[in-house]
């Protein structure tokens, strides 16, 4: 019965425990999971549940801020043209949204519109980074300074021949840089070697965010202008799924707080049409309804429409551009439906033995091949590659996305096969790729047998990562207002998953097809529960039996009454 591998976090010593319980007022459960999220005393706890804004390090720790401001400061002084430059995805375009919006509306006098544009390259055409078409674009216009985002750190040629045409290039870029830095006239990274800012984990619009703070300090202005744009820190942090910690905890709690009280006009139109405005929004929110739309126009044809939405200053303007937006996202819903179908027929006829899906057809939409990795992932527990053939390309090349399993390096398996490829890129968990369409059928046994070689037979069940082991009796309504202040939620601070033992499961049901809803009991305890997807478990259910759960706690609010409900992740029969 039993799906998935629990997989259990160290736990503190009773010692730790009991003197944070103390110190801090709490029930041994949530000091248990505040240390193991590394907050070991009254001053830590308070900087956790009490975030300010203030606790941010100072711009001017991050190597490269002098430079980078200065050069700003130069740039509009001399009313010389500025090319905000970023990525398609929702990191990307929020980082535009805010370096461009803020100089838009700060020096909407002193700078003409012509002297301050935009350029998201297009996903399909032009690919990733800083590209030909972009360095085109910035030439015919005259452009004299580039601040991209969200890319850059390893655009060595293009940065020089930017150079090379007189054009200055800051970059602030998160991703790992290379040994061998571009020539740009600043760099911004946290990562890059040299660089003492406490905090390396900051998405890009957030670093976006630490120049405009830096800008601020240097030239006096205030600071209210930079916090009208933290809705786009939070969106970037979620949807960028970087760590939920250090400042990015404390840029996207303020950020979530202003989506809540004051969102900018194109977060509350797409809140509205998903009939979420007025309800409490967080990461979950963000990372499953906003973010899906404000990267559907750069999946289907290009990122402008989403730019465009951010930067709307009127409600008349942002719903217009909100719901073609969302025509784009379901657009994207319908072309992925039909590619995912195709997807599952051609898995249906594969090698059940085979501990990789490598897919491939010319008909399937470049834009849609990372999402389509990851659904396969999902459906198939197992590294999945899915190419398709790119148009933009001379010669017949297959390009593609590679997605892996949690506690895998999938990197590594697409680089044994690097002479196959004509570029590739990517990280652990992620990768992306191109090839000759001839070396896709050597490429896909070539990648089996790399998988194959450094796979551990256990990684192919699918993990459920458990913070602490619990009774019933532990749940309470004060032990959850305190877990529910831990939010927002994200990588490094995921919502805490449990484990109880020796439970009973009562009166189950099949909700909508697919879901298993049931009651839980412990002892005297007996709580509601819901178990998403599991509905193949009802038969297997007895009264008489007792199981070991995994699941979260959520609350549940229905006709103006709350109560605690459990979020069951996996069961396990033990007799």
């Amino acid at each position: 019965m039993q799906s998935k591998r629990w997989l259990f976090e160290s736990l503190p010593s009773n010692e730790q425990i009991s003197l944070l319980s103390k110190e801090i007022n709490v029930s041994h459960v949530p000091a248990t999971l505040l240390l193991q999220r590394g907050v070991d005393n009254f001053e830590n706890a308070k900087d956790f549940f009490r975030p300010s804004l203030e606790h941010l390090h100072s711009p001017f720790l991050m190597k490269g801020m002098d430079i980078a401001i200065n050069r700003l400061k130069t740039a509009i002084e001399n009313k010389e043209k500025i090319l905000v430059y970023g990525d398609y995805d929702v990191d990307g375009v929020t980082s535009v949204a805010i370096i461009y919006g803020f100089l838009k509306k700060l020096y909407a006098d002193q700078t003409d519109q012509k002297n301050l544009q935009f350029y998201i390259p297009n996903r399909n055409t032009e690919g990733y980074g800083i590209t030909k078409q972009g360095l085109a674009f910035a030439k015919e216009e005259s452009i004299n300074l580039i601040i991209c985002l969200d890319c850059g750190v390893k655009a060595n040629e293009q940065i020089q021949q930017a150079k090379d045409w007189g054009i200055d290039f800051i970059v602030c870029d998160h991703h790992l840089p290379d040994e061998d830095l571009p020539v740009s006239f600043a760099m911004l990274n946290p990562k890059q070697k040299g660089c003492q800012y406490p905090f390396k984990d900051l998405s890009a619009c957030a670093i976006g965010y630490k120049f405009l703070q830096g800008f601020c300090e240097k030239t006096g202005v205030s600071q209210r202008n930079l916090h009208y744009y933290l809705d786009l820190v939070a969106l970037s942090i979620a949807a960028d799924l970087v760590p939920m910690k250090g400042e990015n905890r404390i840029l996207s709690y303020f950020g979530l707080e202003k989506i809540n009280i004051d969102p900018l006009p194109g977060v509350k139109a797409l809140l509205n049409l998903i009939n979420s405005y007025g309800k409490k929004i967080g990461v979950r929110e963000i990372v499953f309804s906003v973010a899906p739309r404000l990267n559907a126009a750069g999946r289907i044809t290009d990122a402008y429409n989403s730019l465009n939405l951010l930067l709307a200053s009127s409600e008349s303007e942002a719903n217009k551009l909100a719901r073609e937006l969302n025509q784009k996202n379901d657009l994207r819903r319908d072309m992925e439906r039909k590619m995912m179908l195709e997807i599952d027929d051609v898995l249906e006829k594969s090698n059940p033995e085979r501990k990789t899906n490598v897919l491939f057809s010319k008909n399937w939409h470049k834009g849609l091949v990372g999402i389509a990795a990851a659904k396969c992932v999902e459906k198939t527990y197992r590294p999945t590659v899915i190419l398709t053939h790119s148009e933009s390309e001379n010669g017949g090349l297959a390009v593609g996305s590679a997605r892996s399993i949690s506690d895998f390096d999938i990197y590594k398996a697409v680089e044994s096969c690097s002479d196959l490829l004509t570029q590739f890129g990517g990280h652990k968990f992620a990768s992306g790729m191109s090839m000759p369409i001839a070396n896709v059928a050597q490429f896909q046994e070539r990648f089996e047998n790399a998988v194959t070689d450094t796979l551990e037979k256990e990684q192919l069940i699918p993990p459920v990562r458990v913070d602490m082991e619990i009774n019933f009796s532990d749940i309470t309504q004060k032990m959850f207002a305190v877990v529910k202040q831990m939010s927002p939620f994200g990588p490094q601070n995921m919502r805490p998953v449990f484990v109880a033992r020796n439970v009973q499961l009562l009166s189950p049901k099949i909700i909508k097809e697919a879901h298993l809803k049931v009651q839980v009991r412990q002892g005297t305890s007996l709580f509601s529960a819901i178990s998403f997807g599991k509905a193949s478990f009802f038969n297997q259910i007895s009264a008489k039996a007792r199981y070991d759960i995994a699941f979260l706690i959520s609350e549940n609010n229905f006709r103006d009454r709350s109560y605690l409900q459990l979020e069951i992740r996996d069961i396990l029969k033990v007799g």
